[in-house]
């Protein structure tokens, strides 16, 4: 992940709750980004991060991850992200990192019906679309990144379950974990 074209970013700040990064997304006007890995659970002994990204507001020192900034600089920015997971496990060694887009909650649909402009029938062409951006990227890459991290996939329905990550499978969020 570290040869990929990608903005310089730096860590604004770490606690055991925490950790966050900063970047300037410059595309068509430049954007203060944030990378936050948020803690959320335990799970077998590790404690997992929530990575969460969007705009920054400077002035509440939040991320707005629900938006769309539409800067003309997504892979770059997408590339930034990614770049910051190898410098997260190094902060965080024994942590786990959870992925699963804003775009994937249950209310999502009826909040995006509200502003909509492309007006899907049955099926919201913007649900899931940003876990499917990290699927599409750990698919492309498994072998390679499997020599470094673990996969679980979490399936959706009525028994819902992590699962090991089988490459082109549906999953409503991953679960990465770093080899020892």
């Amino acid at each position: 992940m570290n040869n990929i074209n990608a903005y310089k970013f730096q860590v604004l700040n770490k606690d055991s709750l925490s950790t966050q990064f900063i970047f300037e997304s410059k595309g068509e006007r430049t954007i203060v980004k944030a990378i936050e890995y948020s803690f959320i659970r335990n799970i077998s002994g590790r404690k997992v991060y929530n990575l969460g990204f969007g705009d920054f507001n400077e002035k509440n020192g939040m991320l707005i991850d629900d938006i769309n900034s539409n800067n003309g600089d997504m892979r770059k920015v997408f590339n930034t992200v990614l770049n910051t997971i190898p410098k997260f496990f190094a902060l965080n060694n024994e942590a786990a990192i959870w992925v699963q887009g804003s775009d994937s909650a249950e209310d999502f649909r009826a909040k995006c019906e509200i502003k909509c402009k492309k007006k899907c029938d049955e099926i919201c062409k913007n649900h899931n679309r940003r876990i499917k951006a990290y699927k599409y990227y750990v698919d492309k890459n498994f072998v390679q990144l499997s020599k470094e991290y673990i996969f679980f996939g979490f399936t959706s329905g009525k028994n819902p379950d992590f699962v090991q990550y089988i490459p082109n499978s549906e999953y409503i969020g991953i679960l990465v974990y770093k080899k020892k």
